[in-house]
Formats: C-alpha cells, structure tokens, sequence
C-alpha cells in the first residue's frame, strides 16, 4: 500500500472514532445479497413512484423505501453485478482495490466505476453522461460524482501533497474537514481580545442577534452577555477577526475547494452556546450559486460539556435536497420570489429540521458533538447538517464563525446593495450582508 493510501486510510476516519460504513464483501468473493447490493440511484431511476413518495414526504429515500415495502413487493434492487467481467474488463480496479480506494468489485462500482462510465454487466445500457452531477442545486468540484478520480490523479501528478489529498478525501465522504490547532496563538489572543471587546460594547456600530431579547438585530446592551446571541459581522469592524478567518491554515484549505480566491461574506461571534436545533445552511445562507460556499467554526477558547457544544452530522451533505415552495434551496429565495403563505414556510422551516434528524436515524448517521480546543478550526460543507447542544450550564462557548464563497460568486445580499468587496492582505476578499 502507498503513502496516499496509508494516509487515507487515517483521515477517512472521523475524528470521533466513527468509520464510514461500506458495502460489499472481500475481493474474490460473490457479489453481495440482499441490502448490501441496494444501489439507491439505480432503485430510483425504475421506481418512479418511490421518487414521487420522496417528494411527498412519505419516504427519506429509496433504501426507506425498500426496507419497508419494496423487499417484500419483490422490488429489484440493483442492476445485475458480473464480479468477473467487471474486474477482467477494466484493468484500473484491480490496482484500485490494491491501493485500498474501494474494497471490493462492487464497492469500485457503486462508488468509482459508474461514474467513469464502467458497466456492471457487458448487456447494460451506459448512461449519457455518467460524471454528472447529482445535486440538483450544483456544488463545487468535489460535489461531482468523479470528485475521488480527481483527487487521486491530481496527487499522482503531484498536484496535491498527500496531506491535502487525504483532507480533501475525507470532505468528499463526510462533508467536513477538523484541522486541530491550526490557529496561531498570536492570531488567537488578538481575535479573543476583540470578541471580548465585542461583547463589552467596544464596538458601537456593531449589531447582534439574540432573538430571546428581541425579534430584530439590536446594538449591544448588558443582557446580551448573558443570552445566546451573535455578534454579526465583526469580521468587518475587527482586523483582529479578519486575520482569524484568513488564517494560513483556513485559506489553505478553501484554496484547495475553490481553487481561486475566497470571499468572507458574514461572520457570527459567539460568547455562548447558539443552542440552535440541526439545520443546513443552504436554507438560509444564500448566494447566486445555492451550495457553492463552505463554512468554518474556530474555537477561541476550549469548549466544556454543557456549553452548548457545536454537533454536526456526518455524510449530512448527501441528504436529499429540501425544497422550499416546491422549488427553492432557501427560505431567502421562496421569500424573494413572493411565494404566499409565510406561516406555511415557516412551518416548512420546521418540516426541514425534523427531516434532517429523521433522514440521519433512517441512515444511521448518529450526532457528533465537538468538544474542541482552542485554535481547532471545523470547516464544513455547504449542507453538512449541525447546530448547537442546549446551553446547561454557565460556560462560555468563545468561538467565530464565517461563510465563504469564491470571489465570483455573489452573496444576495449584494442584490439588495450590500455590494461594497474589500480585500484582505493577498488572501482574499471580505463584505458583509449587514452594515
């Protein structure tokens, strides 16, 4: 096994010391049986009526589908697997499997191969385009279905060290990236010093959220400190947070997604826990290309039990998209285009959180909690579900969160006037979606 693939093997573990679960059996062996051969894209594409329950909402996905209803009606699962041709015919799987990127013929397939346009059977139709991608709402490179192919070629070319090929692997298959102490103390002291500031109403033009104070964005007053509540955008009245949001380690790793540079588009300081139940930030971080932005959470301080602890779920990217007013990514978009019935999206706002906890049972995806370390930055993806744990206790919870966008995409935010792009060191861009 190569260095890539040992590296892989380490990083592709969640840091919680959960590992994403395969299907298959050893290479060798027959195909698998039964559940461990469900191929949930191809169940789709000849059950439209399951699409349709899915839509509905009777059904989380295909595979809820088949366990409770389709198994017994007798329902195909998969598309016939010839283990054989399959392994003879494509000369690239065996070195795949031997370099530990799938575990078996199966697993190459449903994971790898399809998306080059390898077939499971020598009689099967190949599709049109077989790398397209499968997210309604589109994403970045590594949302593309041959996102691992590119990984991989671009570290045997030496494009990518195998330290940022390992992180990129490990945000394909789980939607988030931990990069422990990736903070400088010096960039960490400055950046606590002025949340602190912050919060002592340093900073008089500075706006807050703390919706158990007050329905709309207030400026600072004593009882904030002592409710959750966000500092919004103090990226841009702080140097000292734009030099925590553009820190080496962070744009290193958005270069790496972007691949030009990135935009800073608002910022939230945190004092305390949010205690916000699991949502998707799609839903309600807007720009002009719905899922092309990520996120990151850096720590200012360690984080106790009973803080109000960050949670995410992993592999939460992947759930099936909610749609807002039968066509929108956002509530923002559902608003904007004067879709009737506000309590209707706000009861959809709470059909969208009791699906996100509903889809990770049905997956079996349990909820991580991150108890980190001050300077430990958790990057994440655009629909990687999270939120915050209730607040027990008397904690602080000093932390900073920023979402980011390439320099070409727009946050709306620009739309309603809030276009002014400034430029940090030779970094980046940064604006805001407030002031």
């Amino acid at each position: 096994m190569d260095d890539l693939s040992s590296t892989l093997k380490t990083a592709t573990h969640d840091p919680d010391g959960q590992a994403p679960a395969s299907a298959g059996t050893p290479t060798g062996e027959s195909p698998p049986t039964g559940d461990d051969l469900f191929d949930e894209d191809y169940y789709l594409s000849i059950n439209p009526d399951v699409v349709n329950g899915i839509s509905a909402g009777y059904f989380v996905d295909g595979y809820h589908h088949y366990r409770l209803h389709g198994r017994d009606e007798g329902r195909l699962c998969s598309p016939v697997f010839d283990t054989a041709w399959y392994g003879r015919v494509y000369p690239m799987v065996i070195s795949d499997i031997e370099q530990g990127r799938a575990r078996d013929h199966w697993d190459h397939w449903q994971r790898i191969g399809r998306y080059r346009g390898y077939l499971p059977n020598p009689a099967a139709p190949r599709p049109e385009n077989p790398s397209r991608p499968r997210a309604r709402f589109g994403g970045l490179w590594t949302d593309a279905p041959d996102a691992a192919d590119t990984i991989a070629g671009r570290h045997a070319i030496g494009a990518l060290s195998d330290a940022d090929a390992a992180l990129l692997t490990h945000w394909v298959d789980h939607g988030y990236v931990l990069l422990p102490g990736a903070i400088a103390d010096h960039v960490l002291d400055a950046a606590r010093a002025d949340l602190d500031r912050a919060y002592q109403g340093g900073f008089p033009a500075l706006l807050f959220q703390c919706l158990s104070a007050s329905p709309n964005d207030i400026s600072w007053r004593p009882d904030v400190n002592t409710k959750p509540a966000k500092a919004l955008d103090l990226h841009w009245h702080s140097e000292a947070t734009r030099d925590l949001i553009f820190a080496p380690a962070i744009i290193g790793f958005l270069h790496l997604l972007f691949e030009r540079p990135p935009l800073a588009s608002q910022s939230l300081g945190f004092l305390r826990g949010s205690g916000q139940p699991a949502h998707q930030d799609t839903a309600y971080v807007v720009y002009s290309h719905a899922r092309r932005f990520a996120a990151s959470w850096i720590a200012l301080e360690d984080v106790t039990d009973g803080a109000g602890e960050l949670i995410y779920y992993p592999g939460s990217q992947n759930f099936p998209d909610f749609i807002y007013a039968d066509r929108h990514k956002s509530l923002h978009e559902a608003m904007r285009m004067n879709i009737a019935g506000g309590n209707s999206l706000r009861e959809a706002e709470e059909q969208h959180g009791q699906s996100i906890l509903s889809t990770a049972a049905a997956r079996n995806l349990p909820e991580h909690r991150l108890l980190a370390k001050a300077g430990d930055v958790l990057i994440w993806h655009a629909d990687l579900a999270h939120g915050g744990r209730p607040i027990s206790n008397d904690a602080t919870r000093r932390s900073v969160v920023a979402h980011y966008c390439p320099s070409d995409i727009a946050p709306l935010a620009f739309e309603s006037g809030r276009s002014t792009m400034r430029r940090h060191g030779a970094t980046g861009y940064y604006s805001t979606v407030v002031y």
